[in-house]
């Protein structure tokens, strides 16, 4: 006892109160993160929020006393320094809150060229002014400086117990998948970044002939061998839309607390053409798009090395003509440059439509209106009537978190129903259904939409925005995440879609290929949506790990891990194979 004093409590004898209350904020996010990860049980928090707090204890009382070895303590700087540190942690409150993953490299990559106008907002600024009054009041009343030797032994203590709980975290004791789950969440928030911005990321492997092993594990996930049904024939014009964010949560068909009239338009769509309901892999739109073009689950290493594989490519390849029309900058991320590698020969988007006056004034916020687009988009299609070609379109009015604010005098149909009457993602994608409609009405007006007419409506990822219509999509179901996918054509398709629980993103680019009735590439994971038979695996790969799942089981694997099974899995997740 005598020690345990004198060692390991004592350097904490004056600061331990500040220690806990600047705790407490990493205790509140570890809960919320359990909770968005869809593994808030009792035996959970009680087991992380435990750890969390021996973590994030340590980790302050070591950054405090290095800030004290350092000579810095004025209480006012001390709490800068605090506010600051805060702010990695909102980040990771905000990535959370939208995308269900911790803040990493992959979401600083797309910080350059968003819109930050909401910074000025007052609920932000009043978030913020919280912040720093919590930061200045806990280092305030609790601060007491150290001397430089207690400041050291704090720190070797402090070091120590981190070192133990890295080597041995309780946490790896719950069964699987929360034993993950559960350790995700522990790291402090500016640990968790430098390691995701530092960490060594597993590397693309091209390859001729896959080697045994990896036909033993293509196989068994049956993957790479993708086939047609013969539900395919000519079409000389197709058309994807992706629709920015869209979910099935926004759709009353899947949600009956949506207003039947906010959602008629895709409603009427998904009675009459084949539709599913598609998992989602990816969580933002390049990344989206990555894996609907490719069919390959590790959208990064395809976008980075020039989309080994592509159904772009191989439409261009059969004699199309290729187009990407956006609302939004065609140059945020490199898309324009990007896309063109995946095999588009145009990119257009707002910097083009500024240089048209019939389409400037149109311009606000994230980009063009969408009904603009559609504008645009049924003219090129005049333009280029007697050529086959393929477009896709990607809409922006939807953009997380409220949608278009402003819609620049366009006038929609109203919806009388809460939440319909000011910015909301709802309202957005009930206009966005009517604006879909009026670009399919314009098609068939303009001779545009015939027999040899094919037009796809899905989206490019899901939203988990739901700030402020929380109450829409309670109780939450896992469904409400999936994203519609729509086969419209002048005379509908028969032939019935696979009702698989894993139908996903990664079997849109092989349903194309089928529709074409073009041969199918060796690389892809997915499958025909019309292959009721294929056994399918569902990969979604996130910031640094990811969640495979078959029919059997769900793997949930660091992208990082040095378990041989976990390796064998991650190889086959970089293979791309040539055709």
């Amino acid at each position: 006892m005598t020690f345990l004093k004198k060692y390991l409590l004592s350097p904490f004898k004056n600061d331990w109160k500040l220690l806990l209350v600047l705790s407490v904020p990493a205790l509140l996010l570890c809960a919320f993160g359990l909770s968005q990860l869809g593994r808030l049980t009792p035996v959970n928090f009680l087991a992380a929020e435990s750890v969390k707090l021996v973590c994030e204890f340590l980790f302050l009382g070591a950054l405090l006393a290095l800030l004290n070895l350092l000579g810095l303590k004025n209480k006012w700087l001390l709490a800068l320094a605090a506010f600051v540190y805060y702010l990695t942690m909102t980040a990771d409150l905000i990535l959370l809150w939208y995308f269900k993953e911790r803040f990493g490299a992959k979401y600083l990559s797309t910080m350059e060229g968003g819109d930050y106008d909401f910074l000025t907002d007052w609920r932000v600024l009043s978030y913020f002014a919280l912040l720093a009054l919590f930061c200045v009041f806990a280092v305030r009343r609790y601060f007491r400086a150290a001397p430089r030797k207690t400041a050291l032994h704090r720190l070797l203590v402090c070091l120590l117990g981190l070192g133990l709980l890295y080597i041995a975290n309780p946490l790896r004791l719950l069964p699987r998948p929360d034993n993950f789950y559960t350790s995700y969440l522990i790291p402090p928030s500016a640990v968790y970044t430098a390691n995701a911005v530092l960490a060594k990321r597993p590397q693309p492997a091209f390859t001729q002939q896959p080697d045994a092993e990896l036909e033993r594990l293509a196989k068994k996930y049956n993957v790479f061998s993708a086939a047609n049904t013969g539900v395919g024939k000519k079409y000389t014009r197709v058309i994807l839309i992706a629709s920015e964010s869209l979910s099935n949560k926004y759709l009353h068909r899947f949600n009956p607390q949506i207003p039947a009239k906010a959602s008629e338009t895709m409603d009427a769509l998904f009675d009459k053409y084949p539709a599913a309901s598609l998992r989602h892999v990816t969580l933002s739109t390049l990344y989206g798009l990555s894996v609907i073009f490719s069919s390959h689950p590790y959208a990064q290493l395809s976008f980075e090395n020039a989309y080994p594989l592509s159904f772009v490519k191989e439409l261009k390849n059969n004699g199309f003509k290729t187009a990407f029309l956006r609302g939004a900058n065609e140059t945020y991320m490199d898309e324009n440059i990007l896309f063109k590698q995946a095999g588009f020969d145009e990119v257009i988007g707002a910097t083009y439509f500024e240089t048209h006056p019939e389409y400037k004034e149109y311009i606000d916020w994230w980009g063009m209106t969408d009904r603009k687009l559609f504008e645009y988009a049924a003219e090129y299609l005049r333009e280029h009537r007697g050529e086959p070609l393929f477009m896709t379109l990607l809409t922006v009015d939807s953009h997380v978190p409220l949608g278009r604010l402003d819609y620049l005098g366009q006038e929609y149909e109203e919806i009388d129903a809460e939440f319909y009457n000011l910015p909301t993602l709802p309202r957005a994608f009930a206009r966005f259904g009517q604006d879909l409609k009026r670009f399919l009405q314009e098609l068939d007006k303009q001779g545009l939409f015939d027999e040899n007419t094919l037009v796809l409506v899905t989206a490019d990822h899901p939203s988990y925005s739901n700030t402020p219509t929380n109450k829409l999509f309670n109780p939450y179901r896992a469904e409400y995440d999936n994203l519609p996918f729509i086969i419209i054509t002048r005379t509908p398709i028969e032939k019935p879609l696979a009702d698989n629980p894993l139908i996903s993103q990664l079997d849109i680019a092989p349903t194309v290929m089928d529709l074409l009735n073009l041969p199918q590439p060796r690389g892809f994971f997915g499958h025909s949506l019309f292959d009721r038979d294929a056994k399918r695996s569902v990969f979604d790969i996130k910031e640094d790990y990811a969640v495979v799942t078959t029919d059997e089981e769900t793997r949930v694997l660091p992208l990082n891990s040095q378990d041989p099974q976990d390796k064998e899995l991650i190889r086959l997740m970089t293979v791309f194979p040539a055709r």
